[in-house]
């Protein structure tokens, strides 16, 4: 396994892998995004000191995204890793190493993460990875016109 760079030849795969019905229950992505506006998306975060994603990749295969967003000190960390790759272990080795790659290029007191309350494996690899849940910010969010209910992790580096 091993995170690298998002080109926007990924784009394509992105927006694909996005309408698995898993991806849809469970991540803010819309089941509509284009490979265009995925492709958009991977230019804008390039030069953004703030913003960092990466392409999960295993054994030359594509198998997910990890992303943070940093502001005042704080990272907001989201993951995904498509259908054909669930099940490896493979979220939470890319989460485990982004954690680091976090620590070592910015400034952070503290990362958080989000999950629907009813995503069992997503939650379980963010505690994997050494998060711990935070319930004092567990909050209903309107996620693609729909109210979830979600749980969030935190981790001191």
């Amino acid at each position: 396994m091993k995170l690298r760079e998002w080109t926007v030849e990924d784009a394509a795969w992105y927006a694909e892998a996005t309408r698995d019905p898993e991806v849809q229950r469970y991540t803010a992505d819309p089941p509509t995004i284009t490979a265009a506006q995925v492709a958009a998306a991977i230019e804008a975060r390039r030069d953004h000191p703030a913003a960092k994603s990466f392409c999960i990749e295993d054994a030359g295969e594509r198998c997910g995204n990890v992303a943070v967003d940093v502001e005042d000190g704080i990272g907001h960390v989201s993951y995904l890793v498509a259908a054909p790759a669930r099940g490896r272990g493979l979220a939470t080795k890319a989460l485990t190493e982004f954690v680091a790659w976090i620590v070592a290029h910015h400034d952070v007191t503290e990362l958080r993460l989000w999950a629907h309350r009813d995503n069992v494996g997503s939650r379980k690899v963010a505690e994997r990875a050494g998060f711990v849940r935070d319930e004092a910010r567990d909050q209903d969010r309107e996620i693609k016109g729909a109210v979830w209910p979600t749980v969030a992790y935190r981790l001191v580096p």
